[in-house]
């Protein structure tokens, strides 16, 4: 496919709350076409976020930080890798990469900043939890993020 210069090769950051549900998905260098393909990327890689929570639900607490909350590498497509992380309120944040040899600091780096980003947003108290993202200033700060990684 050809080859569009992407934000670090972030082609999506997205957020998805704890029933599942999109809250926020964010594309960068895509056809509306393609933008679409995105929510059913991040809706299949539910999933494997649901296998490694059962997974770790029988292992011994970590000394927590990010390492726990951090998912890793969690669906390679031909095109994209998928990453996830979860909150300690169970949302799931996505990022979706073109770039075959992004470094996991970068990666880690990326969820550290786009979690506080969610946490200050999440603090706001006209915002109901678990309900669509609409607000322009967090699309502002998404967008600034991946731009950062450029």
């Amino acid at each position: 496919h050809p080859h569009r210069p992407t934000l670090m090769g972030v082609t999506c950051a997205a957020v998805v709350g704890k029933g599942n549900n999109p809250l926020y998905v964010r594309t960068f260098g895509v056809s509306e076409d393609e933008a679409l393909r995105f929510h059913f990327v991040v809706h299949t890689s539910l999933d494997v976020v649901e296998e490694r929570l059962q997974t770790r639900k029988g292992s011994p607490p970590g000394v927590g930080g990010l390492s726990d909350l951090y998912l890793g590498l969690l669906c390679p497509t031909d095109d994209y890798k998928v990453y996830g992380y979860i909150t300690n309120t169970n949302a799931k944040l996505f990022l979706v990469t073109d770039d075959i040899d992004i470094k996991e600091a970068d990666i880690k780096s990326f969820f550290r900043r786009f979690h506080a980003a969610f946490v200050d947003f999440v603090c706001n108290p006209f915002y109901s939890m678990d309900t669509a993202i609409t607000s322009a200033s967090f699309d502002r700060e998404v967008v600034q993020l991946a731009r950062s990684y450029q």
